[in-house]
């Protein structure tokens, strides 16, 4: 039985389709949750021309941005009946999931995943596979599933 499940978000629909699946879990197993999402600083040294002042300001918006999202997530499981809170860091997304899956006794975690294949997850890497070999609790990947037949009409 679970008693704290880490939802892992990135924004996309493929997270929100965690979080679903999260919540429902959550419900079933009289579990919490903690709705988590990174702050990923590594492009800002992309900016290396641009003044300090700007690069803070657009990592605020990106953390604010990051805020909104977690609490949105957190309202959807609420509104289920599902106990939430929400955390966003700044760092390197696996290492943070399995910090914060520690620091809050975490014993499931349940992330989205883009599907990447090939090259694309050769260049991008893949913070799902990350985290599903490193760690020490059992991880459910949700394979996104894009709305096809809504595309087609």
């Amino acid at each position: 039985m679970f008693k704290h499940i880490i939802v892992p978000i990135d924004g996309s629909d493929f997270s929100l389709q965690a979080v679903d699946l999260a919540a429902s879990l959550a419900k079933e197993q009289g579990a919490d949750c903690t709705v988590f999402t990174v702050v990923d600083i590594i492009p800002a040294a992309a900016l290396a021309a641009a003044t300090p002042d700007l690069v803070n300001a657009w990592l605020k918006t990106l953390e604010e941005q990051a805020q909104i999202a977690v609490d949105t997530a957190v309202g959807r499981m609420r509104a289920s009946g599902v106990e939430a809170n929400a955390e966003v860091a700044k760092g390197y997304a696996p290492d943070l999931i399995l910090e914060v899956a520690a620091r809050h006794r975490g014993d499931l975690i349940v992330m989205g995943s883009h599907g990447r294949s090939g090259l694309r997850r050769l260049f991008l890497g893949s913070v799902a596979e990350s985290v599903l070999r490193s760690s020490p609790v059992p991880v459910l990947i949700v394979r996104g599933h894009e709305h096809k037949a809504a595309k087609a009409a």
